[in-house]
C-alpha cells in the first residue's frame, strides 16, 4: 500500500520497495504524489470539498480511510474515489484514526473525534460504535482546548505493535490515557503534568518505553507512563513537540519534529520547527535538518516514516502545503511538493498565516504560565 501523510493518521509504513507514490491529507482533500524519473508530481486530488486530518491505509482490505473534520469518515480501495462511511459515527469531525490486525485475523478500525470520543469499527467501516469505556474516566470534565469551539478532541490513537489489545490515546487538551483491554478500561498517564497531549510512540522492543510530545516538553517514560523525565538538554529547539515516528525494522532509529515554542508566538509567521533523530531508541539526540532553511517557518504538521529494509524514507508535510523528503535520516531534506492546500490540524495553518484573532484563545492560568517560560527561553 501507499504510505500515507496526515497529521492523524498512520505513520510508520514497511514496504519491500519504495512504493513511489504518497497520499496526503490537506486542508483541500486528499492529494495523490507520484514519484517519476523526473521527480514528484501532483497525480490527483480526492475529497477536494473537505480538509482531511487523518489517513490510513488498511492493509487486509486494501481500502484507504480519511477522516475529515466536517463529514466523518470516508473509504476508497484506490486512494482516487472516496465514499462516505460514517454509519454509526456520532461526531462529523474526526481528527485520528487507527487500525489493528488481531492474532485471529479480524482487523479492527478505530476512530477519534472531536468532541473527544473513540469509536472502533469491525467490519472495515460499514459501521461504527462508540467505546464509551473512555468517557468514563476521571478528569473527563476539565478537557477543553483553548481555541473555539474550545471542545476536546482525540488527537492520536497509538496500538502497541506487540499487543492489539493495548491502546493509547491522546486527548487534546486532556492527557494521555490508555486501556489494557481493546477500550473497556482506562488509566490517565499524566497526572501533575501538562494535559496538552499530542503524540505517544510505544517502543515495539522495550517494554515500558514511551515517548510523548506534548505542547511544552518531549518526554520518556521507562515504566509505563507511571513516571517521565522531560529530554529538554538534547532537544532544546523542540519546544511544542508534535510528529514523531521510528523505524519498524530498526526500533532504535526515532525521528522528532516540533516547533521552538507553542502556537501563540506562530502570530509573527514563523513556527521555526526543529526535527531531532536519535539511534539508540531515545537514549540521545541529534539535530536532522539538513537541506532545510535555517529557520523553518511554516508548523510541520505531519510525519510518516516509510521502511525499505534497513533504510527509510521519511515525509513531512507542513502549514505552508509543502512536503519534504529525506532518503539518509535527515543528512539532506528534499523539497518534493509545494503550493499544496494546507497539510494541518484545525486552525494552525490559520494560526501561522495571520487568519486567527488570539483574543478568542482561551488558556488556563497554570498553561499560561508555562508559556510564559517558553517566551523567555525564546528571548
Amino acid at each position: 500500500m501507499y504510505p500515507c501523510l496526515s497529521p492523524g493518521g498512520s505513520a510508520v509504513y514497511d514496504s519491500p520497495i519504495a512504493a513511489g507514490r504518497l497520499l496526503v491529507g490537506t486542508q483541500g482533500g486528499v492529494v495523490e504524489l507520484e514519484e517519476t524519473a523526473a521527480g514528484w508530481r501532483e497525480a490527483g486530488r480526492g475529497l477536494a470539498d473537505h480538509h482531511v486530518c487523518a489517513l490510513i491505509g488498511e492493509p487486509v482490505s486494501g481500502n484507504y480511510y480519511a477522516g475529515t473534520h466536517d463529514a466523518g469518515v470516508f473509504v476508497s480501495p484506490d486512494g482516487r474515489h472516496w465514499q462516505p462511511a460514517s454509519q454509526g459515527l456520532e461526531h462529523s469531525n474526526v481528527f485520528s484514526m487507527a487500525s489493528v490486525r488481531r492474532p485471529d485475523g479480524s482487523v479492527r478500525l478505530y476512530a477519534g473525534t472531536e468532541p473527544a470520543a473513540l469509536f472502533e469499527s469491525r467490519d472495515f467501516g460499514q459501521s461504527w460504535q462508540r467505546l464509551t469505556g473512555l468517557e468514563a474516566t476521571t478528569g473527563r470534565d476539565g478537557w477543553m482546548f483553548p481555541a473555539p469551539p474550545f471542545i476536546a478532541h482525540i488527537k492520536q490513537i497509538a496500538i502497541h505493535p506487540q499487543n492489539p489489545d493495548l491502546i493509547y490515546v491522546c486527548v487534546e487538551q486532556g492527557g494521555l490515557y490508555s486501556s489494557p483491554d481493546a477500550g473497556k478500561t482506562w488509566t490517565e498517564h499524566t497526572a501533575g503534568m501538562p494535559n496538552d497531549a499530542h503524540r505517544v510512540l510505544l517502543h515495539p522492543t522495550r517494554p515500558g518505553r514511551l515517548f510523548l510530545a506534548n505542547g511544552f516538553f518531549f518526554n520518556r517514560s521507562d515504566d509505563g507512563g507511571k513516571t517521565w523525565f522531560e529530554m529538554k538538554e538534547q532537544t532544546q529547539k523542540i519546544g511544542y513537540a508534535d510528529p514523531l515516528v521510528y523505524h519498524p525494522r530498526r526500533p532504535e532509529t526515532m525521528f522528532v519534529s516540533g516547533a521552538f515554542a507553542t502556537p501563540d508566538t506562530w502570530v509573527k509567521g514563523s513556527a521555526n520547527v526543529s526535527i531531532a533523530r536519535s539511534h539508540d531508541g531515545g537514549d540521545s539526540w541529534q539535530y536532522a535538518r539538513g537541506g532545510l532553511p535555517d529557520e523553518f517557518k511554516p508548523s510541520v504538521e505531519a510525519m510518516s516514516l516509510e521502511a525499505l529494509g534497513d533504510a527509510c524514507r521519511v515525509f513531512i508535510g507542513n502549514t505552508d502545503g509543502e512536503v519534504w523528503l529525506t532518503e539518509d535520516e535527515g543528512k539532506q531534506w528534499r523539497q518534493i511538493a509545494s503550493h499544496l492546500p494546507p497539510v494541518s490540524k484545525c486552525f494552525h495553518a490559520d494560526l501561522i498565516h495571520g487568519k486567527l484573532d488570539l483574543t478568542e484563545v482561551r488558556i488556563p492560568d497554570e498553561i499560561r504560565a508555562l508559556m510564559e517560560q517558553m517566551v523567555v527561553r525564546e528571548a
